[in-house]
């Protein structure tokens, strides 16, 4: 069954460590810490990785090797000019989650998953306001990608209540997640509605 992967967001996701408390009390498993402010609160982030800890959840820092290092994250999420997951691995240990983003492209998921790479992340599925330079990948190539590869597999951008059941059909690993998980409703009605969603079509195919 394909698992919510919910992203935290500057815009979203003012009081952090309320959000992602609410996103886990809601059984989410994998939590990506995403900010792209030159100014980030360690401490903060160190806090939600206990708080992740006492959930039986992952917290996955984006962009940052080093960072999600200092703070003792459970993982990594790294794109273009992020570094490589070899040197992730190195740093991090075998024993930590290294997402990479592929976009559409079939040999960056090969070459991560080579490499040693826990999930590949192809995207965006659909046009997004989160990321808005964000290139739309032809989805239908997705369960080809899905079939050659042997790490698990993410879809992210534009997701939400309306077009959910176009990406389950599709049956990736993870589906990333983030203006559906904090709107239009709270967190809590917002993920349970998508959670229903997800039960009902695995319950009819």
């Amino acid at each position: 069954m394909s698992e919510i992967y919910a992203l935290t967001d500057d815009f979203y996701t003012p009081n952090l460590e309320d959000c992602v408390k609410t996103i886990l009390d809601c059984g989410i498993k994998m939590v990506q810490f995403r900010s792209k402010k030159d100014s980030i609160n360690e401490k903060e982030i160190i806090n939600l990785v206990k708080i992740c800890d006492g959930y039986g959840a992952n917290l996955i820092v984006n962009d940052s090797i080093a960072l999600a290092k200092r703070v003792g994250a459970h993982g990594v999420h790294i794109g273009r000019g992020d570094g490589e997951v070899k040197e992730a691995r190195e740093i991090l240990g075998a024993d930590k989650i290294v997402g990479v983003s592929c976009y559409g492209s079939l040999d960056l998921a090969l070459k991560a998953s080579d490499d040693g790479a826990s999930y590949a992340a192809f995207g965006a599925a659909f046009p997004t306001k989160t990321k808005k330079d964000a290139k739309v990948f032809k989805l239908r190539k997705f369960k080809e990608f899905k079939d050659i590869l042997s790490i698990k597999t993410c879809i992210i951008g534009g997701i939400n209540a309306s077009n959910l059941e176009q990406i389950l059909a599709l049956r990736p690993d993870y589906i990333a997640l983030v203006s559906a998980v904090y709107t239009p409703n709270s967190i809590s009605e917002n993920l349970r509605n998508l959670q229903k969603i997800i039960r009902d079509f695995y319950g009819h195919y």
